[in-house]
């Protein structure tokens, strides 16, 4: 995984933080509630008002299904990640990313293919 940040934790609730160099200061990050089913993320598009948020994932399907973040960061590629969770279990990722508008995907094969995807976009703060 050549310049790649990954993290993967198998707990019910999972916090992860981008790297410190990537972080900004910033209030209460915002709340984004992700149900993961069959073929969906829950949206299509999903828009950060700021630079951190603390997504709520729950997987409402029948099948495992995962939820990442990948984001070009300068030269490095970065991902983020929730465990691989089964129907019904729920985690919690944590990011700070900079403005810019990113990927979010279920990584199992083919889930992002059958549409399990979305564009992700952190806003600057106003």
């Amino acid at each position: 995984m050549n310049g790649m940040l990954k993290g993967l934790m198998a707990a019910a609730a999972l916090t992860v933080l981008a790297p410190a160099a990537l972080m900004q200061a910033a209030s209460a990050p915002q709340t984004v509630v992700v149900k993961l089913s069959e073929w969906s993320l829950g949206a299509k598009t999903i828009t950060v008002k700021g630079t951190m948020a603390r997504f709520e994932v729950e997987n409402d399907g029948q099948y495992p299904h995962d939820f990442r973040i990948q984001a070009m960061i300068g030269d490095k590629m970065v991902e983020l990640a929730t465990p691989v969770l089964k129907k019904g279990e729920k985690a919690v990722l944590i990011a700070s990313l900079p403005a810019g508008t990113y990927n979010a995907y279920c990584d199992l094969p083919t889930h992002a293919d059958k549409g399990m995807k979305a564009n992700l976009t952190f806003e600057a703060a106003k």
